[in-house]
């Protein structure tokens, strides 16, 4: 499909930017904002992306540190103090 469009000055200097920063056509640039702006407004997302890649895309994987054992020894970490 082909859009035809015009832009103010700001959006064709920060297109122009975006190009040249991340490497990738216009029609790219425009399709990736479109998707973005899908997933937040509609909250749908495309068939295929699991909820692993959207939990990663919105940093909740990887936010902790650890030793990575955390769903093996989890009872290791909680506190039963009020429990007692």
């Amino acid at each position: 499909m082909q859009i035809i469009t015009e832009l103010d000055s700001q959006h064709w200097a920060k297109l122009q930017a975006l190009e040249k920063s991340l490497q990738k056509e216009s029609a790219e640039l425009i399709a990736l904002a479109i998707d973005e702006l899908f997933v937040k407004n509609v909250g749908v997302t495309e068939e295929g992306q699991g909820t692993y890649q959207l939990m990663q895309q919105s940093g909740f994987i990887g936010c902790m540190e650890g030793d990575g054992t955390l769903s093996e020894n989890y009872k290791s970490y909680l506190d039963w103090s009020d429990k007692v």
